[in-house]
């Protein structure tokens, strides 16, 4: 737990000194533990700190659009787990390059399941402050019926979606 804490803590604090200078690269895990953190505890700065600029640059209300989305999930928090899923490599054949990884989130209420599909740019060396989530949607899931899938609970819903709205040249985002 005081793990959990103190990666907070680092993620609140590199949102305020974007990433100590011309760092490159983001973790997986901090980004994970700040979505975690601000879904259990309905704290939308906690996912806005690991926004990439994009993001915050072209929302009039980003907090409140982050509120919105935390505000679907209804009932006492029973689990939160989370999983990296596949990536996205490109380099612009000059030297720069950009990575981006997916991550689902399973999350478990006393009122039902949700779950969250994340873009992370985890490498960016066109752009520092493009780290960070790209794109957010967060699902309602329900039981699933289908006796050939394996999958205990399936998509639904679509309830709110947050992405970024342009990349790097014509081939990102």
């Amino acid at each position: 737990m005081l793990a959990r804490i103190i990666s907070f803590i680092m993620s609140i604090i590199m949102s305020f000194f974007p990433f100590f200078g011309d760092k490159k690269t983001v973790s997986n895990e901090e980004v994970a533990e700040a979505v975690i953190y601000a879904v259990e505890n309905k704290d939308a700065s906690a996912m806005e700190a690991v926004m990439c600029k994009n993001i915050k640059d072209n929302f009039d209300d980003l907090t409140g659009e982050i509120n919105k989305m935390l505000s679907y999930i209804e009932g006492d928090i029973e689990s939160v787990t989370w999983q990296r899923l596949g990536a996205y490599s490109q380099s612009d054949g000059e030297g720069k390059s950009i990575s981006q990884n997916n991550q689902n989130y399973d999350i478990f209420t006393s009122s039902g399941a949700y779950g969250i599909s994340v873009v992370i740019e985890t490498h960016n060396s066109f752009s520092s402050d493009e780290l960070g989530i790209r794109a957010i949607t967060l699902y309602s899931k329900i039981k699933n019926t289908n006796s050939q899938d394996p999958r205990e609970y399936v998509y639904s819903e679509t309830l709110i979606r947050i992405a970024a709205t342009e990349g790097v040249k014509d081939w990102h985002d």
